[in-house]
């Protein structure tokens, strides 16, 4: 039998200093009638892990809006491997694996006992804010800022 073909790919970067790990309690709120998160609320918790990421690469969403952008979320991928109770604390990684065109990040959530529980992936893109026209590439200065980042053997702090 084959191996499970993962969101991972394994020639994407893993650089430490492209990745950022936030911990999440489920709310009771986030849970369906059994008592487990709801699978839409994953997302938010993606989000979570993806705004810190921006900020460790100075890139904010006021960042890009400051420039006239927009980068909205046009693929997701998500694979749901274990349950996860209300109350649980999550801990999730967000990890920028491709920058050039479009902003590509891993997720993955691990639970209390370090069980994987959830991978996804998501790209967004570059959009002007006036017109809504597709845009090429990310801005220069931030991908100065990351390659910056893979050559410093330092923190995330912008």
């Amino acid at each position: 039998m084959s191996k499970r073909r993962g969101l991972w790919q394994s020639t994407w970067p893993d650089h430490p200093n492209l990745k950022q790990r936030v911990d999440v309690v489920v709310p009771f709120q986030d849970a369906d009638p059994t008592g487990v998160a709801w699978h839409g609320n994953y997302f938010r918790y993606f989000d979570a892990a993806r705004i810190a990421l921006l900020k460790s690469i100075g890139f904010t969403y006021r960042d890009m809006s400051a420039i006239g952008q927009i980068w909205p979320i046009v693929d997701t991928r998500v694979r749901y491997l274990k349950s996860v109770p209300f109350g649980e604390t999550l801990t999730v990684s967000a990890q920028l694996v491709e920058w050039a065109f479009r902003l590509r990040i891993h997720y993955e959530l691990f639970n209390a006992t370090g069980d994987r529980v959830n991978e996804a992936v998501t790209v967004q893109v570059p959009v002007d804010a006036r017109d809504e026209s597709l845009l090429l590439g990310t801005p220069a200065a931030v991908v100065e800022r990351i390659e910056a980042l893979i050559a410093s053997e330092g923190s995330l702090a912008p």
